[in-house]
């Protein structure tokens, strides 16, 4: 039965590989030894390689390494300096909040290096930088005459309705008087 290593967890691959390392040494062939694990063929050999070269230690289980970041702390640390309380009309763009789109256009301007927008929130997001509302309001904006709006003009009604003897509003869909009183029928169109 064939076995996929990939399924193996680090620890018990690197088990496998020492196991299989030593008895190599002690001089079973390493088709034979490779077989009994159930695992591919060719894999033992790269083992076998590495521990003559650097020793047992370089079968150890290890951390993949990745893909490196495309900037370093010390880019992440700028790039919030040049976010942080600053426009984006500052550095000579048109628009004056900040976009992933400006964002990714400035670290392409001063760092040389190109990111997609998906990376550009993962990197706002590690540096606690969120979507923010603008701080400004209207310049226009005329505090008398919107206090005056709203006592004066939004409470009016634009259409008459209709009242009970008790006073009571009754308006139906439309705006069209519903029947007044207490009854089954409180509430529906006449």
């Amino acid at each position: 039965m064939k076995l996929d290593g990939r399924t193996l967890s680090h620890e018990m691959s690197e088990k496998i590989r020492r196991m299989a390392v030593q008895r190599v040494r002690e001089g079973e062939k390493p088709n034979v030894v490779i077989k009994s694990f159930g695992l591919s063929r060719t894999c033992i050999y790269p083992w076998i390689r590495a521990a003559r070269n650097q020793g047992v230690h370089a079968l150890a289980a290890r951390k993949h390494p990745g893909r490196r970041p495309a900037l370093t702390p010390q880019h992440k640390v700028r790039v919030r300096r040049w976010i942080s309380g600053k426009d984006p009309r500052q550095y000579g763009f048109d628009f004056g909040l900040w976009t992933r789109k400006i964002v990714a256009a400035l670290i392409q301007e001063k760092l040389g290096v190109t990111l997609g927008l998906t990376a550009i929130g993962r990197l706002l997001h590690e540096l606690g930088i969120t979507p923010q509302k603008p701080l400004r309001r209207a310049y226009e904006r005329d505090p008398i005459a919107i206090e005056n709006w709203t006592r004066h003009e939004y409470p009016r009604p634009k259409n008459p309705c209709h009242t009970t003897k008790g006073g009571d509003l009754l308006l139906g869909r439309g705006g069209r008087e519903v029947g007044s009183g207490a009854g089954p029928d409180l509430g529906r169109e006449r």
